[in-house]
């Protein structure tokens, strides 16, 4: 490889032990050194980190940002006001309980996650999302409790600081995983950039967690040199090894669903 690629990658690996380094920049530079490769792979996880996995099935998401977040509700009741009250996805009408869990994927890019941890550091509170179509749903619960003066107002989420931060800190551990897997496929003297099936291969086990390795060969100017790395992510029934679970993206059908609820008067004595 080139000086300029040599640098680029010692940046990265640089960049990933540098706790302070924002994220968001060291995954840019993973997006310029797969173009350098030609590694499709290593392109699309480091764009998906910066811009989101917005509009990808829950099985395609990275299970390291999947956390657990409780639902909770902010509410007006006689004499005052409920903040970040805690609620069983149970206690949600019943078209919606099968869509909300308590198992949250956090989507947004690294860039956000960093600026939501800042934000929520410095106000000593949480990170709130919003609950899909969070706003109808508050007004068929308020209109099933019935009372003007005992009202929800709003909600969501609730996402710990650890947690949000716990998956910054993944990403990190991906990455410082991905430079090992690449530097354990290259010679001390190698003058080639991986290639984009060790690419593919060491992202498999870096992000996918796919432990297993094989055997690969890889031609340099040198001569031959082996490196056991992961199958590749091909060879796997889905992105991430996994299959079935998924979230709606909407609650539908909210004027037309039959039955009641149960009541929510407990939840604000």
């Amino acid at each position: 490889m080139n000086r300029r690629e040599r640098t680029l990658l010692a940046q990265i690996e640089q960049d990933v032990l540098d706790d302070t380094k924002p994220l968001a920049g060291t995954l840019r530079k993973c997006v310029i050194l797969a173009g350098h490769a030609n590694s499709a792979a290593l392109r699309d996880w480091a764009q998906r980190e910066l811009r989101g996995y917005n509009g990808v099935d829950l099985a395609d998401v990275p299970p390291y940002r999947i956390v657990m977040a409780p639902v909770r509700i902010d509410a007006m009741v006689p004499g005052g006001i409920i903040t970040g009250q805690q609620i069983s996805p149970g206690a949600l009408p019943e078209f919606a309980r099968d869509l909300v869990t308590n198992e949250l994927p956090l989507r947004m890019g690294v860039g956000e996650l960093e600026a939501a941890i800042r934000r929520i550091m410095e106000s000593d509170t949480v990170l709130k999302l919003s609950l899909p179509n969070a706003a109808e749903l508050v007004r068929y619960m308020n209109h099933d409790i019935g009372n003007p003066r005992q009202q929800i107002t709003e909600l969501y989420w609730a996402v710990a600081t650890p947690a949000v931060m716990g998956v910054v800190d993944q990403v990190r551990t991906a990455l410082a995983d991905l430079m090992g897997e690449l530097r354990a496929t290259m010679s001390s003297d190698d003058s080639n950039l991986p290639t984009p099936e060790q690419f593919g291969q060491a992202l498999n086990v870096a992000v996918h967690g796919n432990r297993s390795r094989v055997t690969v060969t890889s031609a340099h100017a040198s001569g031959e040199s082996n490196a056991t790395v992961a199958p590749s992510a091909d060879d796997e029934p889905g992105l991430f090894g996994t299959t079935g679970r998924r979230i709606g993206a909407t609650f539908v059908g909210l004027a037309t669903v039959a039955g009641t609820v149960a009541a929510l008067w407990p939840l604000f004595k």
